[in-house]
């Protein structure tokens, strides 16, 4: 990883990179524009500066590096620290603050939490919330990995298809619980009926039907985080329970005496406004008081358009092997993706991309493949899925029901063929 130390005394700016260099790829500079310039011109992924410094402070430092290198983690040293300067280089997006003198021990635990950030989100190349270029969800991104350090709860906000679950897998990944399992709950799939037995697990014989033992989603997430996504669809009766579990981390499996004590961490999700139903009273106060400890808002793509692109190159680099003589985007095409509203968020970007994919036919994504009609990025009234399946199943009639032959027809690979056809319930 690569480090830059920005110090105007140069003896205790010698002492930090020979602190460091084992560790880490560490250049240092006495001025914060030369800094500045190398980091520019050669890059960087993390960088511990001094905050008073002639010329440049550390905060005008970060606000240059905000600008235009978004990515770079900045952690700020000082020794004139107080409570309103740590929070407000907190605020200004530093990713952390250390008072001098500095603690070599404690700069690299802070400089590894970098690199395991930032090696989780090679890591993770499968899921989309790494691949953003706006400031707004490199916010985000720092948040994440803050959270990730303590075992406090998180509520993640926001609307379908945002990316809130990424966000929840993200923090996993970066925590101290990063080797155990991350077990995600569909709270609006969840019955009222069943949640006891499905969250805890029952023995055999404790109703009829139960023929055998069976592990709860509790217990297939010790030791690991329980990710509770749409947390607003709970039912009231549901919430208290789940409430009183999240206190006292015990539990007891349906029909069983023994108590059971499980250690996981709690990471909860809604597209609602939990505030508000919290306080109309459909969402306990005391759960919601509980689990949102640390708030991460999610923002729409609408409103981070600089990660439309990135994203739609992402998901065009994962579906290509659909379609392998696709090569990118049309001029058009990229001026439709930046001005379509996504209503259905980087999920419906996603689906859009996989579509244009199978029903192009040259080598360049064009706006018919994506299906929209105008600059604004408007779509066709019919669902998406409709199109691609009346595509599919036109060229499955061609074939006459030969599914190898239809993949040949639409110039896709087969999976596709049988993976569209088993989610349409066709044989």
């Amino acid at each position: 990883m690569k480090v830059v130390i920005v110090e105007d005394d140069r003896t205790l700016c010698g002492l930090l990179k020979k602190s460091l260099e084992n560790e880490f790829n560490v250049t240092a500079f006495y001025e914060p524009a030369a800094a500045l310039a190398h980091i520019k011109s050669s890059g960087a992924d993390a960088v511990v500066s001094d905050v008073r410094m002639p010329g440049m402070t550390g905060f005008e430092l970060l606000e240059a590096l905000r600008e235009e290198m978004p990515e770079v983690r900045l952690i700020l040293m000082t020794g004139y620290g107080t409570v309103t300067e740590s929070v407000n280089a907190i605020k200004s997006g530093a990713y952390d603050y250390i008072l001098k003198p500095v603690d070599p021990e404690i700069l690299i635990k802070k400089l590894e939490q970098i690199r395991i950030l930032l090696d989780f989100g090679r890591q993770i190349a499968g899921s989309f919330a790494p691949v953003y270029k706006s400031r707004r969800f490199d916010d985000i991104m720092q948040l994440a990995a803050r959270a990730a350090k303590a075992d406090s709860g998180v509520l993640i906000t926001g609307e379908t298809g945002s990316g809130k679950e990424v966000i929840a897998r993200f923090i996993h990944g970066v925590s101290s619980r990063r080797t155990a399992p991350f077990v995600a709950v569909n709270c609006g799939n969840m019955q009222e009926q069943l949640f006891e037995s499905e969250l805890f697990g029952y023995r055999k014989g404790a109703f009829t039907g139960a023929d055998s033992n069976k592990r709860g989603l509790v217990s297939a997430a010790e030791r690991g985080t329980l990710f509770l996504d749409e947390i607003g669809e709970l039912p009231l009766p549901s919430q208290s329970k789940l409430l009183r579990f999240i206190e006292t981390k015990t539990y007891y499996p349906l029909g069983s005496v023994e108590q059971k004590t499980a250690n996981i961490r709690f990471i909860a999700a809604t597209n609602r406004n939990p505030a508000e139903e919290a306080e109309n009273g459909t969402f306990r106060k005391d759960l919601y008081y509980r689990l949102n400890v640390v708030e991460i808002k999610v923002p729409p793509l609408r409103d981070r358009r600089e990660d439309i692109m990135p994203l739609a190159e992402y998901f065009l680099g994962r579906f290509r092997h659909i379609n392998p003589k696709i090569e990118g985007f049309s001029a058009d095409s990229v001026r439709f993706l930046e001005n379509y509203s996504y209503p259905g968020n980087a999920r419906e970007l996603s689906n859009i991309i996989e579509r244009a994919v199978i029903l192009e036919n040259g080598h360049i994504i064009s706006p018919a493949s994506l299906h929209m009609q105008g600059p604004a990025g408007s779509t066709n009234s019919r669902r998406l899925d409709d199109v691609i399946r009346e595509h599919i199943l036109a060229a499955l009639t061609e074939a006459g029901g030969s599914k190898t032959k239809a993949a040949e027809i639409l110039g896709i690979d087969a999976s596709t063929i049988y993976r569209r056809l088993k989610e349409y319930g066709i044989g």
